[in-house]
Order: structure tokens, then C-alpha cells, then sequence
């Protein structure tokens, strides 16, 4: 009788043969990639460093668009996530690596009689919105949320500044109005909105970044922008360096007059500062403003209608009036890569300090050494000596904001602080912390901060009585 024949040992071979395969494959195509990561890694060191070999422009723009490749499929995969997701991650801390055991939670506050116009993400709207809280109670008196895809659809994208995506949507620094609107900047334009309707009152679609500030007259506001004047005459420079500028805007959203603060700096015969630092070679935002402060009062130091500037890159403070275009008074340090400042009185005026270095080549920012923090710095014209009179709270507090971060010298002689990047608005008395309230947007997560503002009793009535007459039921 003839045996039959077995087929199972065949496939099991195959089957095997198959198997091996693919592991091999798998093995080569990783060891593939990893000499491409290592090459990769070197070529873009030659090409930040300028070390032994050196790339012709269009190898090394070859080279540096390969080494992101990888991070642009991760952020568009994290984008498409977000986009389908309940939660807007980009604008979310996780708690556990985020908090601190030092930090306090102390909120509301009975004896504090001021208002937090406060700006950040919220768990309700899943987006950044700004809220008037009094401080008292913790009631929220008034509340703007912005419709950010109306928003972004009239936004259109700038050189240098990415249009970016109503999911990380900001609403920078709002300032206040006096008929209860806001307006506020998110990097790519100016926004007025009414806590009426979501829809924008209008959008400025220029570039507008960082602070938000009411001039002397109250009808228009000094906002950081750029221009394209200032380096007009050198094509390289005009090219690839951002040139800041100071944006006069109207409260209706007229653009008043922009002024390129490097023409101001050149005119002024500072043009070393900008174009003969060695970090001119890396970094393509020099000077950086982040703040721009209208006096409104006049002083033996400054006029009304003079702007006191912070150039965060420059580590430099500066005075400057625009009725002679000449700049009356600056100085670099002890200050490093500051932000807010402000008037004071008639003769000091305040700095947050982040008081962090810049690495050179990645940009990483980091404190000088371990227990740093930042500061807030008062210098008086008077004696020219620089003083910090919480030095011994903040000690405590620990603010550690490395790339944003407010302060502000109350009338009362009390200190408001927001710890921008740890999500942190906190209230000094001169001796001890008042409260401290921390954006909370669910028990693993700590939301984003961007810029609120403490309004005393006094500084809120006006825009408060405007906003208890709002019908906005009708308006809607």
C-alpha cells in the first residue's frame, strides 16, 4: 500500500524560512535606521557647529529638514489626536512632574478686595479663555470665551511666526477696556472680543506678541510687533532676522504707526548692540521684545508718553520717547533674559527676572546653578542701585519660569506674581504670601497661564459697571 504523502513538514519549513525572514529584515531595516540617526545627528552637529566638514546651504538646509522629519510626523500625528480628542494636551502640564511639595494652594481670598482678569485654559471650554474673578469669594464676575476657529480663519500665516492652531490658541495678556471688552494678542494678531458673543469684535491680522498696554491717552494700546524697515538695507539681514517693532494700535483696531526698534537702535548709534553680538550667528530673533510700558505720568527721570522697554534677548531695559525717536536711558543686567516691567513711582521702576542663561547652541534655557529662581528686581534712578524686596518670600514660593512670567508692584505695596510656565498666579503682602491659586484642569493635569493681570478694587469699578448694564442675552 502506497504511503501518503505528508505535507505538514513542508509548511512547518516555510512557515520557519518565513519567519526567520522577516526577523532578519526586521533587523536590517533597524540597523539601517540607527547609522541613518547617527549620521544624521553628526551631519546636523557640522551644520549648527560649522566643525570639520562643512555643508554647502543647500546640504545643510537638506540635512536639518531630514533630522526634522521625524518630529513633524510626531506633531502631526499628536495634532490629528488632539483634534479628535475631548482635551487641548498642548496647553496641559502633567501634575506629577509639574508640581512641586513647596507649592500652596490658598484660593479664594476674604482679605483681598482686588479682581484676577485672569487668561488661561479652562476644563469647561477645553480651550484658553479669560475670566474676571473676585478675589474675595472666587466668584466669576464676567467671562469671555473666544470662538478661536472664527478667530483663525481670518488669520493668514507671517514670515517668521507660524499661524499656529486654535488647539494651543492663547489669549495673551488681555487688557481690560472700560466698556467691559477685551483685547488681547495670541502671537499672530490682535483680538478685541465683548463677553457678549464668542465672535470677535474684529481681528488685527498682523503680528502681534507678548504684552498688551493702554497708552496715556487710554484709546489706543503699545503692543510688540515686527517690521521689515529696520534691516531694509542689508538683503542677508533683512532676510533672516526678525526685526521687533513697537505697534501703536487704536482700541477700534487701526494701526496707528509701527517703528522698527532696530532702525531705533541703529538711529540711536546702538548698532553694535544688535548686530555685533556673537549670538547674532544663532539666533534669528535678536532682540525680542516682550514688553512695552507707557509712563503716564511725567518724572524727573521720564516724560508721560515715554516707553519703558524690555529687549529680553538683549538682557537690556530701555526708555525711550517717541516725540524725539531717541532713547533716553537704557542698561543691560544685573537682569538676564527678563520680562514684565513696569513703572513703580516717579523714580524706580520693577523687573520680573528670569534670571536664566541661553545655551548657545540648542537654545536651552537654564538657571545658573541649582535653587535659583527667578526674581523681581526694583531699580531706583535715585541712587542707581538695583534692590529685591521679596527676595525672602519668593525664597519660599520658588517661582521658576524660565521663558515667560509676570510681576507686578502693587499701589498697596504688595507683589503679584504669575509663575507663567507652572501654571501660577500668586498675591504678596510685604510679608507673607496672601493666596496663591493654581490652574487646576483635572486632578493629573495643570493648565496653561498666559498672562492674567491683578485690577484693584479701584481699577475695576469702571469696567464693572459697564459690564453689570451688558444685555448680552440680547446680543447673542
Amino acid at each position: 500500500m502506497k504511503k501518503a504523502h505528508s505535507t505538514t513538514t513542508p509548511y512547518r519549513d516555510n512557515h520557519a524560512f518565513g519567519w526567520k525572514f522577516w526577523l532578519w529584515l526586521t533587523a536590517a531595516v533597524s540597523a539601517v535606521l540607527i547609522v541613518a540617526v547617527i549620521s544624521t545627528a553628526w551631519a546636523v552637529r557640522h551644520v549648527i557647529i560649522k566643525g570639520g566638514v562643512r555643508l554647502s546651504e543647500n546640504q545643510a538646509r537638506m540635512v536639518i529638514a531630514v533630522a526634522e522629519f521625524p518630529g513633524l510626523v510626531f506633531s502631526a500625528v499628536k495634532e490629528v489626536r488632539d483634534r479628535f480628542g475631548d482635551d487641548p494636551s498642548p496647553l496641559l502640564m502633567d501634575r506629577k512632574t509639574t508640581e512641586q511639595p513647596y507649592w500652596v494652594r490658598s484660593f479664594p481670598s476674604p482679605k483681598d478686595t482686588g479682581y484676577l482678569l485672569f487668561s488661561g485654559v479652562d476644563p469647561v471650554a477645553k480651550h484658553s479663555i479669560v475670566q474676571l474673578i473676585r478675589i474675595s469669594d472666587g466668584a466669576q464676575v464676567a467671562r469671555w470665551d473666544p470662538d478661536w476657529v472664527a478667530i483663525f480663519e481670518t488669520i493668514t500665516e507671517k514670515k517668521l511666526e507660524s499661524k499656529g492652531s486654535p488647539l494651543e490658541a492663547r489669549a495673551m495678556h488681555p487688557v481690560l477696556l472700560a466698556d467691559g471688552d477685551i483685547i488681547f494678542n495670541n502671537f499672530t494678531s490682535l483680538v478685541r472680543l465683548s463677553p457678549c458673543n464668542s465672535k470677535p469684535v474684529w481681528v488685527f491680522d498682523e503680528v502681534m506678541h507678548h504684552s498688551n498696554e493702554i497708552d496715556e491717552s487710554g484709546s489706543a494700546l503699545w503692543v510688540p510687533s515686527v517690521a521689515q524697515d529696520g534691516l531694509a538695507d542689508n538683503p542677508w539681514l533683512r532676510d533672516k532676522i526678525r526685526d521687533d517693532a513697537l505697534a501703536h494700535v487704536s482700541t477700534d483696531g487701526r494701526l496707528l504707526e509701527k517703528r522698527s526698534f532696530a532702525r531705533i537702535l541703529r538711529d540711536n548709534g546702538m548698532e553694535s548692540m544688535l548686530l555685533g553680538m556673537s549670538g547674532l550667528q544663532i539666533n534669528s530673533d535678536p532682540i525680542h521684545i516682550n514688553q512695552i510700558k507707557a509712563a503716564h505720568q511725567d518724572s524727573r527721570y521720564w516724560q508721560r508718553g515715554d516707553l519703558l522697554i524690555s529687549a529680553r534677548h538683549l538682557s537690556t531695559l530701555f526708555l525711550y520717547r517717541p516725540s524725539t525717536d531717541k532713547i533716553i536711558w537704557h542698561q543691560t543686567g544685573p537682569w538676564m533674559n527678563q520680562h514684565s516691567v513696569d513703572f513703580v513711582d516717579d523714580h524706580s521702576i520693577s523687573v520680573f527676572n528670569n534670571n536664566v542663561v541661553s545655551g548657545p547652541i540648542t537654545g536651552k534655557q537654564m538657571f545658573m546653578k541649582p535653587g535659583d529662581t527667578n526674581q523681581v528686581l526694583v531699580y531706583d534712578f535715585d541712587t542707581k542701585q538695583v534692590s529685591q524686596p521679596f527676595a525672602a518670600l519668593l525664597a519660599q514660593a520658588r517661582p521658576v519660569s524660565v521663558t515667560e512670567g509676570r510681576a507686578r508692584l502693587l499701589p498697596d505695596g504688595g507683589l503679584f506674581l504669575e509663575d507663567t510656565n507652572y501654571g501660577r498666579d500668586m498675591r504678596f503682602t510685604k510679608d507673607r504670601m496672601l493666596w496663591s491659586r493654581v490652574n487646576d484642569y483635572d486632578n493629573k493635569r495643570i493648565g496653561a497661564v498666559s498672562w492674567s493681570r491683578y485690577l484693584t478694587a479701584e481699577e475695576a469699578s469702571m469696567p464693572l459697571k459697564a459690564l453689570a448694564s451688558r444685555r448680552c442675552q440680547s446680543e447673542k
